[in-house]
């Protein structure tokens, strides 16, 4: 957490305010911790769009310069008319909109495992490459997911969703929600996934993400909350993960294993 839909709902409150012209930066006394590559500083330029791969957010700034925003478990990006005094405000931009009013952005994480890079255009696109396909883009179909579980065929399914090199953008609560609306185990071998399973994967994972992007993204005790400070809603869009009964049947207690060293959920009924 924050997932996909969870970055996607920041990106889109943010960019209706831009473009915002930096005055100032503030730094708290460990944001190192969390800005791990400084090229540049934010002073003097102006954020003229937002735009996101996976979970990770991109500010484009002038000057051909980027600031690389991945929230880690409990970061977020706020904004507000007034100055962001929230404890745990690590970076604090001071800013003018194209109306000469001022706008305070402020990355807020109190955990401290996001990680942020300020960095020139080619060494941002190096950064991005990393990730290889979105989920939620049309390069994610059938026939990519088909290539991709050919080629690892003794992964299991659900953890190797989590692999942000290949499923960019999809995280726990995501990948047990697919595995659950495609009727497949979690523990199914990608060896065993047909194409017709390919498709119900690219099914789910569509209407996973399209729901909890509807309601602001999923909040869990003490977790993500939105550009406002606001909890999204998405837990109500859940059929299996974190339930205690299956939400496709809404008959058969839920099951809870681990894979991967992360909690596993789906329906001994439902999914095979």
């Amino acid at each position: 957490m924050p997932e996909l839909p969870e970055v996607e709902t920041i990106k889109n409150q943010l960019i209706k305010y831009l473009p915002l012209e930096v005055l100032a930066v503030k730094y708290s006394k460990v944001s190192s911790s969390i800005l791990k590559t400084k090229e540049f500083s934010p002073k003097g330029k102006t954020i003229k769009s937002i735009s996101r791969k996976g979970k990770l957010l991109n500010f484009h700034l002038s000057e051909k310069q980027n600031i690389l925003s991945h929230l880690g478990m409990s970061g977020s990006w706020r904004i507000s008319k007034i100055k962001i005094q929230e404890k745990h405000t690590h970076i604090l931009l001071e800013c003018l909109n194209k109306k000469k009013e001022k706008i305070f952005l402020g990355y807020v994480d109190p955990r401290r495992f996001g990680n942020m890079y300020f960095l020139k255009e080619a060494n941002t696109h190096s950064h991005l490459n990393r990730l290889r396909v979105d989920i939620s883009t049309k390069e994610f179909n059938e026939k990519y997911l088909y290539e991709v579980f050919q080629k690892f065929p003794n992964k299991l399914l659900k953890p190797f969703l989590l692999d942000q090199k290949y499923f960019a953008g999809c995280g726990n609560y995501i990948a047990n929600e697919i595995c659950a609306l495609a009727k497949i185990l979690p523990t199914r071998l990608c060896k065993n996934i047909s194409k017709n399973d390919c498709k119900n994967i690219l099914k789910a994972t569509k209407s996973v993400i399209e729901g909890s992007i509807k309601n602001n993204g999923l909040t869990f005790a003490g977790g993500y909350v939105d550009a406002f400070g606001e909890k999204g809603m998405g837990v109500l869009n859940l059929v299996v993960f974190n339930q205690k009964i299956c939400g496709i049947c809404n008959n058969n207690t839920i099951t809870k294993i681990e894979l991967g060293k992360r909690g596993t959920y789906f329906c001994k009924v439902c999914q095979f």
